[in-house]
């Protein structure tokens, strides 16, 4: 299958976040990636083909990472696979540490030096400026429950020239009518204010290393927030793995859906950048929790990397 890149140039702010309208994030999961490009296929008449591709593997995403001019950066992998890297992590001076716990991100063209103990953590982080994020106050003019204006708070982040986000995608599944129709949309919350409105380019070169579980080494690093079927749960899978879990939850946002706001099935997942040594697929889950009402779907399908 071929491996693409996809970098987002935004047009606007972004507003990302956990479920709260003051949050300022400047990523994304490939979950909310799936969900934007399922919207569009809907409008497209193609959703039922873009879930079957994605739930069988043949299509697959990962998350949105950042990017400065041509430099793309990855997850910081949560594991040293060297003792001389593990030694280095807490050795060193108290600056080091902190921008140790700092960096989310390392540059991809790094990641050698990381493993190998060499990685400049405090050099990295001063140059790692990609953009700000601000909180704007606005002013709620509905007047239904009380005769004075409501303020409140809209969180965003506003990237700097020559920086944005890039994702992966994998497989045969041409995803660049979908993009087209997703950037007049835009992605993320407050796009009826304009936020999230993007250019795009899709890239072939590609210089990160996918592997499945065909080409699985003694370590692979996820570039997606994923969840394991339950038949793929195991013991066995944890041992040795280094990660991070993350709740997701949230409502579902469809008026087919039922009359007023329900909330979806919480799922926590392994966060991307969490480390195994043993591979799984995932799924793309049903995470409607209100009887009778039609499915909701939250991808949680696993793309790795070699480290």
């Amino acid at each position: 299958m071929a491996t693409q890149m996809v970098k987002l140039t935004f047009q606007a702010p972004v507003h990302f976040g956990d479920g709260r309208l003051s949050d300022g994030e400047y990523t994304c999961d490939a979950a909310t990636l799936f969900s934007a490009l399922f919207i569009e296929a809907l409008k497209a008449g193609c959703a039922d083909e873009l879930l079957a591709v994605a739930k069988s593997g043949e299509f697959s995403i990962s998350d949105a990472f950042p990017y400065i001019g041509e430099r793309l950066y990855i997850p910081k992998p949560m594991a040293c696979v060297s003792e001389h890297a593990a030694n280095s992590a807490e050795s060193g001076d108290s600056r080091a540490r902190k921008a140790n716990k700092a960096l989310k991100y390392i540059p991809a063209d790094k990641l050698g030096d990381f493993l190998s103990g060499s990685f400049d953590f405090v050099g990295e982080l001063e140059r790692f400026n990609n953009g700000a994020s601000f909180l704007r106050t606005k002013v709620n003019l509905t007047r239904s429950t009380s005769e004075d204006a409501e303020p409140y708070h809209v969180g965003g982040y506003r990237f700097t020239p020559e920086c944005g986000l890039f994702f992966l995608v994998d497989g045969a599944y041409d995803v660049r009518p979908l993009m087209e129709q997703l950037s007049y949309s835009g992605i993320g919350g407050k796009r009826s204010s304009g936020y999230g409105r993007f250019t795009f380019e899709i890239r072939e070169d590609v210089p990160l290393r996918l592997v499945d579980e065909s080409s699985f080494g003694k370590w692979a690093m996820l570039l997606s927030s994923a969840l394991p079927r339950e038949d793929e749960l195991t013991d066995s899978l944890l041992e040795g793995a280094r990660y991070h879990l993350v709740r997701k939850g949230g409502f579902v946002q469809s008026t087919s859906h039922a009359p007023t706001p329900r909330k979806k099935r919480s799922l926590c997942l392994f966060a991307s950048g969490s480390v195994f040594e043993r591979c799984f697929e995932g799924d793309v889950f049903d995470v409607n929790a209100t009887p009778g009402a039609h499915p909701v779907y939250r991808y949680a399908r696993a793309m790795w990397m070699e480290v």
